[in-house]
């Protein structure tokens, strides 16, 4: 019990201390008038308020060792709304099956929707805003995370998404998550689905052994 305590401290200190540095980076993106720079802000403000929002949820969780990711992705993309110009989120929607997952798991899934979100955000719509949907269910031993947009399409050729920093991001995130990235070509817009096992295969291969 005491050391339920002090993890639970600890979370709550950590997720305070990085939210005050995602609100000190969403004011310096703020006074800036440089477009890139500011862009360059407000993606690393989410990149950080993606971590912290899991020791939020830890913090008040009666579980530490596990998150339910769709009320840390509602409270992500929320962050995201509040922090956005004008009403470039107005119309960003979330889809979500209750799934319960392992926080390290959930801070890599957190990341890459805050960067595939953004980049919906900058690309998408070039002459404004359009929605912008995220879909968290499961299939199976799977479960599957979209990010789609109805906006002018991914061109893997000349697109920035596919060769900036961003998509090193969510390329690291992947490999951590040891989950496929890949682009429905059917969708008329642009829709990323991130496949990944509920199980890690790790720990899958633990149990098989130990009932073995």
């Amino acid at each position: 019990a005491e050391r339920e305590v002090l993890l639970r401290e600890v979370n709550h200190r950590v997720g305070n201390s990085l939210q005050i540095i995602a609100s000190l980076l969403h004011l310096q993106a703020n006074s800036t008038t440089q477009d890139d720079v500011k862009a360059a802000l407000t993606n690393a403000m989410g990149r950080v308020a993606a971590v912290a929002q899991v020791h939020r949820r830890l913090y008040t969780s009666h579980d530490l060792k596990s998150v339910l990711l769709n009320q840390y992705l509602e409270a992500l993309l929320e962050d995201l709304r509040r922090s956005a110009e004008s009403n470039k989120m107005s119309r960003l929607t979330l889809k979500a099956e209750a799934v319960e997952i392992d926080p390290d798991r959930a801070v890599a899934i957190g990341i890459i929707v805050n960067e595939l979100v953004m980049n919906a955000v900058k690309y998408a719509y070039p002459d404004g805003a359009g929605p912008i949907h995220v879909d968290l269910k499961s299939e199976g031993d799977d479960i599957l995370v979209s990010i789609a947009d109805d906006g002018v399409g991914l061109n893997v050729k000349t697109d920035p998404r596919s060769t900036g920093m961003g998509q090193r991001i969510v390329s690291a995130m992947a490999a951590k998550l040891d989950a496929s990235v890949e682009r429905d070509p059917s969708h008329g817009g642009t829709r990323i689905l991130l496949r990944f096992r509920r199980v890690p295969a790790a720990a899958s291969k633990s149990a098989r052994a130990a009932v073995g």
